[in-house]
């Protein structure tokens, strides 16, 4: 094909790209063009990952409004990047993390990203790179898988947690880092006459103090940015800043939770999958 029809031909296409980023507890699916997300999904799991995979890609696609008949250029990062089958290359979270970051808000030189069997807190040079970094591997303290625990234990729901922490009056610490005496802990709290939403905010103020030591372990840099699911719970994200004397940076409102798979989506965007695929026909 002459080189003018090709360039023709590529003006009428969308070059669309995905990263997949599949953890132990979600799949998430960013969907972006140009290195702007046009749609994403998230889509919690308890079993099958690849078919959650599939899912939050069907569920992307079709928030952005593109058809799922075309090729489109996947990177798949997290726990079970392995079991997205859809995916052309793989990249480490820590990499598309800081890739998703760089471009939300180049500013930030200290992360703190929080998942449901995940915690770890980085530092970031001015060029991206990764300087130093801490994490919890051993425990579900200061996890969200903590957190959902607690909840379960004390017969709340996941949406009511803010509301319940919010109504306590007299936090009860919880002082067990394991999650199974912890549980157990608050089960005797309850049994012992406090109330449940004090028992809660105790379980969830635990959490903040666990995120905060770990990210001490570090040095902190400003600016700093709280990610994962957990940072989508608000008593949390506001505890951590409390631990440690400030704000979290702005990250233009994107969910938190959503920043290593958009990181992933660039990948593919600026790796060699770029015009390995057709891509998205227009309509």
């Amino acid at each position: 094909m002459p080189e003018d029809a090709k360039k023709q031909q590529n003006k009428q296409k969308r070059f669309i790209y995905a990263g997949c980023d599949l953890g132990i507890c979600t799949a998430k699916v960013v969907i972006t063009e140009n290195k702007n997300i046009l749609a994403y999904e998230v889509v919690p799991y308890k079993s099958f990952p690849h078919k959650a995979a599939v899912a939050a890609m069907e569920g992307a696609l079709r928030r952005a409004g593109v058809s799922g008949d075309g090729v489109i250029p996947c990177m798949s990062t997290g726990f079970g990047h392995k079991a997205v089958r859809f995916a052309d290359r793989t990249a480490p979270d820590i990499t598309c993390l800081l890739r998703g970051l760089r471009v939300l808000n180049p500013q930030v030189r200290t992360v703190i990203d929080v998942g449901g069997h995940s915690l770890i807190a980085s530092n970031i040079g001015w060029n991206g790179d990764l300087l130093e970094t801490a994490i919890v591997e051993d425990c579900a303290a200061g996890k969200g898988l903590f957190i959902e625990v607690m909840v379960k234990a004390l017969e709340f729901t996941m949406e009511e947690l803010v509301a319940c922490v919010l109504a306590s009056e007299n936090p009860i610490r919880t002082t067990n880092t394991c999650v199974v005496l912890a549980e157990s802990e608050v089960i005797s709290s309850i049994n012992e006459g406090y109330s449940r939403f004090d028992v809660l905010a105790g379980a969830v103020l635990s959490v903040a103090g666990k995120i905060a030591s770990v990210a001490r372990r570090i040095d902190i840099l400003p600016e700093v940015a709280m990610t994962g699911g957990v940072a989508k719970n608000a008593v949390v994200a506001r505890e951590v800043e409390k631990h440690l004397g400030l704000k979290f940076a702005d990250l233009g409102g994107v969910d938190p939770q959503i920043v290593a798979a958009f990181g992933a989506a660039l990948l593919a965007e600026e790796s060699d999958l770029v015009g390995a695929k057709p891509g998205m026909d227009r309509g």
